[in-house]
């Protein structure tokens, strides 16, 4: 008897308990199904989005935020976090407040029928980074972050050059990444000799010198440029001439031509001087009588005294004159 007072005591234990984890009277709130639960923020409940993206340098951007259409009366705002090697930064449009912008680089937010997309006018490597988009509309938020990275070229030239009685093949690339180079050659040669640099705008220059054996032909020559992050295909030039000596040609011929010219001229010159000298004294010689001169007007000759003409002679036949007439009075 005692054992199943007991046990009744146990069952009408156990059912309690039952009833108060069942009727919600806790520390867990209850939750009536005739009732809707209360709407949470609707920033906390955003979509998480990660992404890939690659451009060439110097063209237009534009990164888009959602492809989901939210018109403005139902936006709060958009916000892009950008972090770059060089600064972090943040461009913002919100409904109830002003734009905001301390990137301050011609990024620019853009409304296209209900879209919000960033642009970047000019792209360039230095804008590589991570572009987070944070908008929030009364339905809902998204948040989207794209990893953004940049490539450029590849720009290849080649020639050829003599130094030290040898000649080299020099193949030239212009890139981002830099571009690796390899060579192929009908023949066995040595290992190329290899540089890179790199210039302000962060393009990489690498440049190849390879050294062809003697009597070997350039035209069975092709450089080959790669890109191990496959960011753009594969390049090749065949096409190698002697540079150093199509400059000295040029020059030459500039020098030829310039010499001819000022010999034409001074000949030219010396020609037309002697004409000219020739025409002058011609005309000096058989046509003075055919240029007319003004006629002279003539004047009335006047009598003149002798003795203003010709004072000494006239004083010289006087004196002779008395010495002739005592010499004959002397001899009378």
């Amino acid at each position: 008897m005692g054992n199943k007072r007991m046990l009744r005591a146990v069952l009408v234990l156990a059912v309690c308990l039952t009833r108060n984890l069942t009727s919600g009277h806790g520390d867990r709130p209850s939750v009536d199904s005739n009732k809707t639960p209360h709407s949470t923020d609707p920033t906390k409940e955003k979509l998480e989005v990660s992404m890939n993206e690659t451009f060439e340098v110097d063209s237009r951007v534009t990164l888009l935020c959602t492809s989901r259409k939210i018109i403005w009366s139902e936006m709060i705002y958009v916000i892009w976090k950008i972090s770059l090697k060089e600064k972090n930064c943040s461009i913002a449009v919100a409904v109830n407040d002003t734009d905001f912008d301390n990137c301050q680089d011609g990024k620019m937010i853009i409304s296209d029928d209900g879209h919000y997309s960033l642009v970047i006018p000019h792209f360039s490597i230095k804008d590589e980074g991570n572009y987070t988009c944070d908008v929030s509309y009364r339905a809902g938020g998204y948040m989207k972050t794209i990893h953004v990275s940049a490539w450029a070229g590849p720009k290849m030239t080649g020639w050829l050059e003599s130094k030290g009685g040898h000649t080299f093949a020099v193949c030239e690339v212009q890139s981002f990444p830099a571009a690796a180079i390899h060579w192929e050659t009908p023949w066995n040669f040595s290992l190329p000799e290899t540089h890179s640099s790199r210039d302000a705008g962060e393009v990489f220059t690498v440049t190849s010198r390879l050294q062809l054996p003697r009597n070997a032909s350039h035209k069975n020559l092709t450089c080959v440029a790669t890109d191990s992050h496959y960011k753009w295909s594969e390049t090749q030039l065949t096409d190698f001439k002697f540079k150093g000596n199509s400059v000295k040609w040029h020059f030459i011929l500039l020098g030829v031509c310039a010499t001819c010219s000022i010999v034409t001229l001074l000949t030219g010159l010396y020609i037309m001087r002697e004409k000219v000298g020739q025409l002058s004294v011609f005309k000096k010689i058989c046509c003075s009588s055919q240029i007319s001169q003004p006629p002279k007007e003539e004047k009335t000759p006047q009598p003149r005294d002798t003795e203003e003409v010709e004072p000494y002679a006239s004083y010289v036949q006087r004196i002779n004159s008395i010495y002739n007439s005592s010499a004959d009075l002397c001899n009378a």
